[in-house]
């Protein structure tokens, strides 16, 4: 193949991943909903990565929040946006025992970051008897972020 002939193929590759969503338009979102008067009445969320557009990636995790099978009503019906994010990692940290305040959630470059840092908004809403029991849930990296 001639150097033209690979240059072309080059770009329409690169015009295909800006159209259709390839890496280089890949987004993330996570989205959460805390019941009134905290996660200990219900907790929900939504996460993905990898999507086509923020709007995209936006509406999916809004969408799974609000379908989620592991909540209740009471959190579903307060589900938003708490962000978005380009080759970057999301995580989502919580107490796993039933009626506990524990939840955090962050993103951060890197999964290790996002979960350390989701692990310690956790702690810091689960109270001193039950911070040491948060585990991290859920953690989605978009793009090139691992």
């Amino acid at each position: 193949m001639s150097i033209n002939k690979r240059r072309i193929v080059a770009v329409g590759v690169l015009v295909a991943q800006a159209l259709w969503g390839g890496p280089a338009g890949a987004a993330g979102a996570i989205a959460v909903g805390v019941a009134q008067g905290g996660a200990q009445h219900g907790f929900s969320f939504g996460m993905n990565s990898d999507r086509v557009s923020e709007a995209d990636a936006r509406q999916d995790a809004l969408n799974g929040c609000r379908k989620s099978k592991e909540s209740n009503d009471k959190a579903r019906a307060r589900c938003a946006a708490a962000g978005t994010f380009t080759n970057q990692c999301g995580s989502i940290a919580m107490d796993p025992k039933d009626g506990t305040p524990g939840v955090g959630w962050a993103i951060a470059p890197d999964s290790a970051a996002a979960e350390r840092q989701a692990l310690a908004s956790c702690e810091a809403t689960a109270g001193p008897g039950r911070a040491g029991f948060c585990k991290v849930s859920a953690t989605r990296c978009d793009g090139t972020a691992k």
